[in-house]
């Protein structure tokens, strides 16, 4: 009986250690600004900036296009793929991006069909 509790809370213990050691590996930081270009709805380049938070997983933000700034509705990222949801003209935009140090490269979607493709370089702190 009592092979068997310690048993028990050595394989609790053992989960805890491999969950938390997964989660903290996985953990990516995408906070800060980021220069950014891609296709247009009407596939011409884009320029614009995308500014990060970062709570856990959890992303918000805003996009500044020309004079235009779009909030982020739900953000997150997992290992190092990041996924952001937004609206605007009337449309749902779901860009996805795959992380690597301080740059990203991804595609994006709306909801009537129309793709393109995005990247963006991490600006260094206190940088305009």
């Amino acid at each position: 009986m009592q092979f068997s509790k310690t048993l028990g809370m050595f394989l609790l213990l053992l989960t805890c250690v491999v969950v938390g050691n997964r989660t903290l590996r996985s953990q990516v930081s995408v906070a800060g600004r980021w220069q950014c270009s891609g296709t247009g709805l009407d596939a011409e380049t884009v320029n614009f900036r995308l500014d990060l938070t970062q709570s856990g997983n959890s992303l918000s933000g805003i996009w500044t296009i020309g004079g235009d700034e779009i909030p982020i509705r739900e953000g997150k990222i997992q290992g190092n793929e990041m996924e952001l949801i937004t609206f605007a003209a009337d449309k749902q935009f779901t860009s996805i991006a795959t992380v690597q140090g301080d740059e990203f490269k991804g595609s994006w979607k709306d909801d009537t069909g129309r793709s393109g493709s995005w990247q963006g370089k991490r600006t260094p702190a206190g940088a305009k």
